[in-house]
């Protein structure tokens, strides 16, 4: 029994350290592309440590050695990233490949620690310490979920039964715990930063949003008054025609009253004669400022990799949830939002943090994001659920700009932001509970047609 509790609870952990990871980061780094930019650096490596001068007395480790102890990291390396070479994500599998490749790269350099001459090995042991660090970083190793660390320890293992001499043993018993003191600090301040970050982006949605509410009313207002100006165009240019028409008989009748003389009446005729064409100069400038102030033109954004972001992203602050994004397999035609895909990326956002954190004492589990194209209207849809505590009743038909929260520490800016964010792109947002319990977000987005 206590071994299958274990069990459960080693699969849990690397459940969460697998939803914090950012797979858009590890699939650049683990391409086709920087694998054999690796493979060829071994390559020159072991060249140069074979037959460069002086390298023999340095290191004295023979080419079929190091690459005895390089196999396994390339061709471990190459076939992952030709498997994932058009993926946008990583299964468990996945993960569990790449945990091996990891570790080969681990036991590359650290076998080539431990077979090169003391001098030569403390040259590999700078690439180890460094490799390491770099992968803490990269795979957010934290002491919760040290698998990365586990792999690099049995890395070190393996790789001391080949030591040249005993005065290795010293090396490897600084080296070793450097190398994973390395790794899980790096790794906790990565994870520390992205939830610093995530938190910084949701306090700046809710400014922005307060700011586009304004924003938006501000131009409603000056648009009604523009489109009441630009309505009544037809009246001003009957006035000015009819203005224009009595300086020109008023300029004939001076000149057969008064004569040619009177310079003073022709520059009073003048005057106003300039005047009426400043005024209609003014009208027609109005008018076309209206037009081009009735509205910005929205941005375009591919929802595919937007969700997947923030799947990542929210992953990081709940390694405890299972979030899961599916996307219809002809890919949707892209969203058209004002402010682009950072807007779009913040509304998601605020909703599934809104699933993650329930109403304070009880979350989510489980949060999928399914984005598809509405049969019946042709917009798309974005459907977010949860498989927490839901909506009150009574929430359901109270309005966001009331702030309304069920949350003690709430402030209820994350609903209130993205319904004034999709407003202003000419979206909807429709809240429900699902029949079986959680709470049901639907999303209406603008869609951009060819």
């Amino acid at each position: 029994m206590s071994m299958r509790i274990a069990g459960a609870a080693i699969a849990a952990s690397f459940r969460r350290w697998t939803r914090a990871q950012d797979a858009t980061e590890v699939l650049a780094a683990a391409g086709v592309g920087p694998w054999w930019v690796l493979t060829s650096v071994v390559l020159v490596l072991l060249g140069v440590v074979a037959w460069a001068p002086g390298a023999g007395d340095l290191f004295g480790v023979s080419p079929a050695q190091g690459l005895l102890c390089a196999s396994p990291m390339l061709i471990n390396g190459l076939l992952f990233s030709a498997a994932h070479r058009r993926r946008r994500h990583i299964e468990t599998w996945g993960w569990l490949w790449l945990l091996l490749g990891v570790s080969t790269l681990h036991f590359f350099l650290a076998a080539m620690m431990a077979m090169s001459h003391l001098q030569g090995a403390s040259v590999f042991a700078s690439l180890f310490l460094f490799t390491t660090a770099f992968h803490g970083r990269l795979h957010r190793v934290t002491p919760r979920q040290p698998f990365v660390a586990v792999g690099t320890a049995v890395a070190l293992l393996a790789a001391l039964p080949w030591r040249e001499s005993p005065e290795h043993l010293l090396l490897f018993a600084v080296i070793g715990p450097a190398s994973l003191t390395a790794e899980l600090y790096l790794g906790t301040f990565a994870v520390t930063h992205d939830r610093a970050r995530a938190q910084a982006e949701r306090l700046r949605a809710a400014m922005q949003a307060q700011l586009l509410e304004r924003q938006e009313k501000d131009v409603d207002r000056l648009s009604r008054a523009l489109g009441e100006i630009i309505g009544h165009h037809q009246e001003l240019d009957t006035a000015l025609m009819t203005a224009d028409s009595a300086a020109d008989l008023l300029s004939l009748l001076g000149n057969q009253r008064f004569g040619p003389g009177r310079a003073e009446f022709d520059e009073r005729v003048r005057t106003l004669t300039q005047s009426l064409r400043q005024v209609r100069g003014m009208v027609e400038e109005i008018r076309a400022k209206g037009r081009r102030s009735m509205g910005s033109e929205p941005e375009p954004v591919e929802l595919p990799p937007l969700l997947e972001n923030v799947r990542a992203s929210m992953a990081v602050r709940f390694p405890d949830v299972d979030i899961q994004v599916a996307v219809e397999p002809d890919a949707p035609p892209r969203a058209l939002m004002r402010g682009g895909a950072t807007t779009l990326r913040r509304v998601v956002e605020n909703l599934v943090l809104n699933a993650c954190e329930g109403d304070g004492e009880r979350g989510a589990s489980r949060v999928s994001i399914e984005a598809r194209v509405e049969p019946l209207s042709g917009r798309l849809e974005v459907v977010i659920a949860d498989n927490g505590p839901g909506f009150p009743t009574a929430f359901l038909n109270v309005p966001a700009e009331e702030l309304y929260t069920s949350k003690p520490e709430g402030t209820g800016l994350g609903l209130y932001t993205s319904e004034c964010l999709l407003r202003a792109s000419g979206g909807i947002l429709h809240r429900r509970n699902a029949p079986d319990g959680g709470a049901l977000l639907r999303l209406y987005l603008p869609r951009e047609y060819s």
